[in-house]
């Protein structure tokens, strides 16, 4: 019987730990669950391509779902979110596309990146803001520039991402 090996997570460390879980056990049924619509992305390279250093976008890109499948054996479910971890039963309740499924696992492994934080600023709410965490929202914020043709921006964050982007 093979192991059955659910990754929470799908950008840098979790496409590493299925690659790697791959090559550990040829035989495994892995499975990796990200929230957002791509996986094993540069994510360290999304300021670089915002700022015109990396001029084509697929160079941030790794693999798509579909080519990171084939490559692994495994497989992606993309746009779906982990919600609760059941230990005991060892079992996920995950979400996609508003349908409501669990998944069993014999090993877990979470990769599932950090959040930011966003400060509580007077009137945040109220403005229009970005984060730069993904592609999506890198593409987000590279259309709205393309229709307002901003002069002036402010970044807040002093991580790596914050930084790099200033």
């Amino acid at each position: 019987m093979s192991n059955k090996i659910v990754v929470v997570g799908g950008v840098a460390a979790g496409a590493t730990a299925a690659a790697k879980a791959r090559r550990t056990d040829e035989n495994a049924e892995i499975t990796v669950i990200e929230k957002g619509d791509h996986i094993s992305y540069a994510n360290c390279g999304l300021p670089y391509h915002l700022g015109g250093i990396i001029t084509q976008r697929d160079k941030l890109l790794l693999h798509t779902p579909e080519s990171f499948g084939q490559r692994f054996n495994t497989k992606v479910l993309v746009n779906t979110e982990a919600v609760e971890i059941d230990a005991g039963k060892k079992r996920i309740k995950k979400i996609s596309h508003g349908q409501l499924n669990y998944i069993d696992y014999d090993k877990l492994i979470l990769a599932n990146g950090g959040a930011p934080v966003i400060p509580p600023v007077k009137g945040l709410d109220e403005s229009e803001f970005f984060m730069l965490r993904t592609v999506t929202q890198m593409d987000n914020i590279i259309e709205k520039i393309k229709v307002n043709n901003p002069r002036k921006a402010a970044i807040i964050g002093g991580g790596y991402i914050g930084v790099e982007t200033a």
